[in-house]
C-alpha cells in the first residue's frame, strides 16, 4: 500500500500525521488484528521522520486500543473493539450477542443496601430504603470489558436474590421473576478514567480512558426498576448511532439530527 507522505508545510504534528495514516492503514486492513506491523525504523525510513515520532504515533494508538507494544516483540494490531448500537435496550450481553460476541459475567458481589439520596432519586424510592445492589464485571473472551454496578428497588425485585446473577440476564429475571417489563430508559454516557479501582478489576493502568454509562430503566408502567453505572474500558468498546432528521424511530420524534438523545454541557 503506498504512503502518503507526511506533509511537513502543515500545521500539524508530524507524530499526529503518522498516527492518522497508521489508524488508515489498520482499518483498511493492511495489518489484519494480531499482525506485527513493520518495526519503528522501518515505518521511519517510509514515512522520512524520526523514530522518535514513530514511538510518539504508535504510543498514542496504543492509547486508542489499535495496537499492542511488547518489549522486544515488536507492535501488533488490537482485536477490533466492541462495538454497541445505544438504541438498543436490552442487557449488556444481550446487546452484544445480536452482534455475535459472546460475554461471559462474573459476580463481584449482591447485597441489600440503604439507598443513598442519589439511587432513591434515581429509582423513586425514599432515602434510606433498601435496594439490591448487584456487582458484575463483564468479559469477552475472557478479557474484562466492562464494571457494571446495579441497584434495583428491593420490594419490586428481591425474588433475583435467589437466582444465579452470574449465569442469568438481569433483565430475563426481571420479566420471569419480579413480573416487571423493562420499556424504555434515561442514559447518560461520559468520557472518564478510572480510578485504582477500576483499574483493578478491568485490568488497565490507573487513569486509563473508559466510558462511565448511567442508565435509568423504567417498566411498561413508567416505574423505574434498575439504576446502572457502567464503566467500559475506552480501548475495548466503542458506541454507533445512526442519524435521520427524516424520520422517527422508536416512536420518538428526532430533533436537530439526533435520535432520542440528551446532551447536556456542564
Amino acid at each position: 500500500m503506498d504512503t502518503q507522505l507526511v506533509d511537513r508545510s502543515k500545521p500539524v504534528p508530524l507524530y499526529h500525521q503518522v498516527k492518522d495514516s497508521l489508524r488508515e492503514r489498520i482499518e483498511a486492513h493492511e495489518w489484519e488484528p494480531g499482525m506485527k506491523i513493520p518495526t519503528g525504523k522501518e515505518l521511519a525510513a517510509e514515512y522520512g521522520v524520526s523514530q522518535i515520532t514513530i514511538k510518539q504515533a504508535l504510543s498514542r494508538l496504543d492509547m486508542e486500543g489499535l495496537v499492542e507494544r511488547y518489549q522486544g516483540r515488536g507492535t501488533f494490531v488490537c482485536q477490533p473493539p466492541l462495538v454497541q448500537d445505544i438504541f438498543t435496550l436490552a442487557g449488556f450481553s444481550a446487546s452484544f450477542a445480536q452482534a455475535g460476541i459472546e460475554i461471559e459475567s462474573r459476580l463481584i458481589g449482591t447485597a441489600v443496601i440503604p439507598a443513598s439520596e442519589g439511587i432513591a432519586r434515581r429509582l423513586s424510592i425514599d432515602s434510606g430504603e433498601s435496594v439490591i445492589e448487584v456487582r458484575r464485571v463483564r468479559l469477552a473472551k475472557n478479557i474484562p470489558v466492562c464494571l457494571q454496578t446495579s441497584y434495583l428497588p428491593h420490594k419490586l425485585c428481591c425474588p433475583i436474590l435467589d437466582r444465579d446473577l452470574a449465569k442469568e440476564s438481569l433483565f430475563e429475571l426481571l420479566k420471569e421473576t419480579c413480573n416487571l417489563n423493562p420499556a424504555w430508559a434515561d442514559e447518560a454516557l461520559n468520557a472518564v478514567t478510572v480510578d485504582d479501582y477500576e483499574a483493578r478489576i478491568l485490568m488497565v493502568p490507573p487513569t486509563s480512558p473508559a466510558f462511565l454509562i448511567r442508565r435509568t430503566t423504567f417498566d411498561k408502567s413508567g416505574a423505574p426498576v434498575e439504576f446502572a453505572k457502567s464503566v467500559l474500558r475506552g480501548d475495548r468498546c466503542k458506541f454507533t448511532v445512526s442519524l435521520n432528521a427524516e424520520t422517527t424511530r422508536n416512536g420518538r420524534e428526532l430533533k436537530e439530527g439526533l435520535i432520542g438523545i440528551k446532551t447536556q454541557v456542564s
